[in-house]
């Protein structure tokens, strides 16, 4: 049989450290497989993890979680830390994983009830039952029950703790947990024997020792022994006490509580008058480092020395007993001061941290209705540029039109003054016409020249808008490729070519570009087909932009928009 033992085990650590995988969560899908049945390996697979501490969400939680619980199920209690399985709880807090989210509050509750905070490991317990709620997870649930039922009964809440460990029962009938059970047949018989009610006792043990069928290596059964044995002892039974109490100690594999048998067995032995033997047990405890189970060796002791009429000794270990037990008690309230004192500091780091982000949230908000203000300036401004560069085009367009008609102007009053004066010349006499046929020829030129120049001025001023227009003709050129002077240019050859037809529609309708643009082009006779390429658009985008500007016209819906502007602007009558 320690042939066969020693192969598992040698089988079972070559594969652990043969294969090594790389990725941690290939590590603790393992590590699951092996918790219940091999809880030392998932411990060694969790340890080949060289640096955890780089590891980051669900990784770095699943680490904390399966750490704890290798660690739980080792008896490692004192290298469990609240702030490791704590990851495991916030990251599992928003998540969908009721499964996980539920063991690491359950682990989370059983590591703050080792530190002795109880109220914050019922509150983790209660938390976990309703994470778990609606799920399947029966074993966890009916654990959850068990310490939740082990708190109310430390604090003597015993009708509660009957609850807790009935609900227990019933997730691990669901569970098919028969040791589970056996545990919570245990724990009720701990509370009825805490009663005086040997009878509720001795039904849940024999019911226990009923499903264990003889299994002498179940954990569970030492303890099953000791309340039989605090039974008999309770109905004077001594001797069976302490054949109970015996094989108690013989197979309990759990050394803190071999100490509390030897309690019992040593006060049977008392009860026997066996005072030698009763000492025996009581020196064992000695050896304990738990100030609460010397306090109670030395009680013993103390009624030892009573029954042997050793007032001396007696006093002295009842001395012994009430100093360690003062200890323990000031143990108690110094760890209670100093649990009231860490609260304080958290809730003012705590509230330090609010205000804080209280501080932060103001500066922000205040930093978003700055740059509010600042868009809305920054928008006021841009239209008011816009506006100022609508009216200095406007008003550039207005001066370029009008210096081009003083221009012309100017030179067709010096045409018909020069005109005039020929005709008065051809009037004179033959003779004066032969005298002032040289003057005549003279003025003939000056005509010539300053028609030229009129030609020339007014090829000139609107040469750039003829080969814009013809460019536009051809297709060459759209709309959108115009440039800011071609638009202008284009627009000033169509005021000189219908009488300031651009300026009038500017200045009597205060329209813009866009909509002057497709005035012109109607005015100039482009069919709704040239537009279309013009605009680089549909057939029905040009009809919308002839709707509106027929609207920006104030045109009733009968009045036909190209008829309109090929008759704009109409002659006053004299």
């Amino acid at each position: 049989m320690r042939k066969l033992l020693l192969a598992w085990n040698l089988f079972i650590y070559g594969l652990l450290f043969s294969c090594t995988p790389k990725d941690a969560s290939e590590i603790f899908d393992r590590v699951e497989k092996y918790m219940e049945t091999c809880p030392d390996s998932a411990l060694l697979l969790l340890n080949q993890i060289s640096q955890p501490e780089k590891l980051q969400g669900k990784e770095c939680a699943d680490y904390a979680l399966l750490l704890t619980q290798a660690r739980d199920k080792n008896y490692l209690d004192s290298l469990q830390s609240d702030s490791l399985i704590k990851l495991a709880v916030d990251y599992y807090q928003d998540s969908d994983d009721k499964v996980r989210g539920g063991k690491a509050l359950f682990y989370y509750g059983k590591v703050t009830a080792l530190q002795g905070d109880y109220e914050k490991a019922m509150q983790a317990y209660l938390d976990a039952q309703e994470r778990l709620e609606g799920a399947k997870e029966y074993k966890l649930q009916a654990w959850i029950q068990e310490y939740v039922g082990r708190i109310n009964d430390d604090q003597e809440r015993y009708d509660m703790a009957l609850d807790n460990y009935q609900k227990s029962i019933f997730y691990n009938k669901k569970a098919d947990n028969t040791l589970g059970i056996i545990y919570a047949y245990r724990n009720i018989a701990w509370i009825y024997a805490v009663r005086q009610n040997m009878d509720s006792v001795n039904r849940y043990v024999e019911a226990g020792f009923s499903l264990l069928n003889g299994d002498s290596t179940s954990s569970v059964f030492p303890s099953l022994m000791h309340i039989k044995g605090v039974a008999e002892s309770s109905n004077g039974n001594y001797l069976n006490a302490v054949s109970y109490f015996l094989v108690a100690i013989r197979c309990e594999k759990v050394v803190d509580s071999i100490p509390y048998y030897y309690m019992s067995l040593g006060d049977a032995y008392m009860k026997l008058s066996l005072f030698d033997k009763a000492e025996e047990c009581f020196k064992y405890i000695l050896s304990s480092n738990d100030i609460f189970v010397l306090s109670g060796a030395y009680n013993y002791f103390y009624l030892l020395e009573k029954k042997k009429v050793e007032y001396g000794k007696s006093l002295y270990y009842k001395e012994m007993s009430d100093s360690l037990l003062q200890i323990a008690q000031n143990e108690a309230i110094r760890n209670k001061v100093l649990k009231v004192q860490k609260k304080n500091e958290i809730e003012k780091q705590q509230k330090e941290k609010d205000i804080l982000q209280q501080d932060n949230l103001i500066q922000l908000l205040g930093g978003i209705v700055l740059l509010f203000f600042l868009f809305l300036l920054g928008l006021f401004f841009c239209k008011k540029m816009v506006k100022r560069n609508e009216r200095d085009y406007r008003e550039s367009l207005q001066e370029f039109a009008k210096r081009s008609r003083e221009i012309i102007s100017a030179n067709e009053q010096l045409i018909s003054q020069y005109i005039c004066q020929v005709e008065e010349l051809k009037q004179k006499e033959v003779s004066v016409v032969e005298a002032s046929k040289e003057q005549i020829v003279k003025l003939e030129q000056e005509i010539r020249i300053l028609m030229e120049k009129n030609r020339g001025n007014l090829e000139n001023s609107y040469a750039d808008g003829l080969n814009v227009l013809r460019q536009l003709k051809e297709g060459v050129l759209i709309v959108e490729n115009m440039t800011a002077i071609e638009r202008r240019e284009f627009l000033g050859y169509v005021d000189f070519l219908f009488d300031n037809f651009v300026t009038r529609l500017c200045t009597e309708y205060r329209l813009k570009e866009s909509n002057l643009l497709l005035a012109a082009f109607i005015k100039l006779g482009f069919s709704s087909e040239e537009l279309v390429i013009l605009f680089d658009s549909e057939l029905e985008a040009v009809r919308k932009r002839k709707q509106r500007l027929k609207n920006k016209l104030g045109l009733d819906n009968k009045v036909n928009l190209d008829v309109f502007l090929a008759y704009y602007p109409r002659k006053m009558s004299c």
